[in-house]
């Protein structure tokens, strides 16, 4: 099984959660990962995911969205009919961001980038007004998240696999406990 981690606005490669997806592919041996710093820019950032998967053919794969990687895990997994994990994911992206108009710095790089309206459209563009293949997804929200309102996520992915855990924050710091959950859920049929 071939994964796909989407991570969030200003994060990276480096970030908490990818970095324990990676150590979980690299122990369990049975998966493969793609794994790469996207682009602020959500058009850029589609492109280069999209020419990954380009090379992929027939092969069975999923994707791990957390927050703005959520959003863009929604959208890809609609589009490619694959099943997605998404972890307390940016239900509605261009609004959200809208407060992030302006100069933003990446936390891993410390890269300063110019967050535009023109990215915000590209982000509305992407927006998947009505999920089709509820079994797909599965959501991984938790109640304390200080960046998104978690109920958003409960009723827009209502219908789909969902846990919500009380408590905890945006980064899911616990998320080591729900990796056999994750890869468990990407390897049904």
């Amino acid at each position: 099984m071939h994964t796909i981690y989407l991570h969030g606005f200003c994060s990276s490669t480096a970030s908490f959660k990818a970095q324990l997806v990676k150590q979980y592919v690299e122990r369990d041996g049975k998966h493969t990962l793609f794994l790469i710093d996207l682009s602020y820019c959500p058009a850029d950032a589609m492109e280069t995911v999209e020419a990954h998967i380009a090379t992929l053919s027939d092969k069975d794969w999923g994707l791990i969205g957390s927050s703005l990687g959520g959003f863009y895990a929604t959208h890809l997994g609609e589009k490619y009919s694959k099943k997605s994990v998404l972890i307390n994911p940016a239900v509605f992206a261009y609004e959200l961001l809208s407060k992030l108009l302006g100069e933003n710095k990446n936390y891993h790089s410390d890269e300063v980038f110019n967050f535009t309206q023109q990215h915000l459209d590209q982000l509305e563009a992407m927006h998947v007004p009505t999920i089709k293949r509820l079994e797909n997804i599965l959501l991984l929200t938790q109640t304390g998240d200080e960046v998104l309102d978690y109920k958003q996520g409960v009723n827009y992915y209502q219908g789909c696999e969902q846990v919500v855990i009380e408590g905890g924050d945006h980064g899911f710091s616990d998320y080591e406990q729900y990796l056999d959950t994750t890869f468990e859920f990407l390897q049904r049929t």
